[in-house]
């Protein structure tokens, strides 16, 4: 049975993360360090171009010195007024530059539901895939949760790397968590969000 497959490989990911939890707590002692030097470290870091959201070593995040990633937000307006899109890509905006992001644009469409293909529709696609290319964005994020496939077929379209609305608010918990239990819970919600989508 599927479903018994991937129940079982999570439970096994599980086992493996607090394994190695547990490993990293015996090992590592607790530093006290200047909180001034963190904010400045932090400011420092940037995302590495091109990074999946993937875990290479689920025992702790990592973060490199690198270029500032360049994204376009796109969103899909199916109820509320223009000024409550407006907003929630607003604060799409705000969330991608606390994850350490520079927003080119933003683009919104009327639809009644999200395409269950594409998440927007395929003239939409189209455009889109123009501004990422005019504005040489490396990123698109949604405001919204992608199923599997909305995901591949979008980034299959698009040629760039797409992300949801859950994957950057992960990626900022994953950046700002400093305890060994903060991050081991990060941890988990990113696997339990990418188990589906592997």
């Amino acid at each position: 049975m599927p479903n018994k497959e991937v129940g079982d490989e999570f439970e096994a990911l599980m086992r493996e993360s607090a394994r190695v939890a547990a490993e990293y707590d015996s090992s590592e002692s607790d530093e006290l360090v200047d909180p001034t030097l963190e904010l400045s470290e932090r400011h420092a870091l940037r995302r590495v171009k091109g990074f999946s959201t993937e875990l290479q070593d689920i025992s702790e995040a990592e973060y490199r010195q690198l270029q500032l990633e360049r994204v376009v937000l796109v969103g899909v307006w199916t109820e509320g007024t223009s000024t409550m899109a407006e907003n929630s890509l607003a604060e799409l905006k705000a969330l991608a530059e606390t994850a350490g992001s520079e927003v080119l644009e933003g683009l919104i469409q009327r639809r009644d539901k999200p395409d269950p293909a594409t998440y927007i529709g395929s003239g939409k696609v189209e455009e889109l895939r123009q501004v990422v290319i005019s504005t040489g964005a490396d990123t698109v994020i949604c405001d919204g949760e992608l199923s599997p496939s909305q995901l591949r077929q979008l980034e299959e379209k698009v040629k760039v790397k797409v992300v949801d609305r859950t994957a950057l608010i992960l990626d900022i918990f994953a950046q700002h968590a400093k305890s060994k239990e903060g991050k081991a819970q990060v941890e988990l919600a990113q696997i339990a969000y990418l188990l589906p989508r592997l």
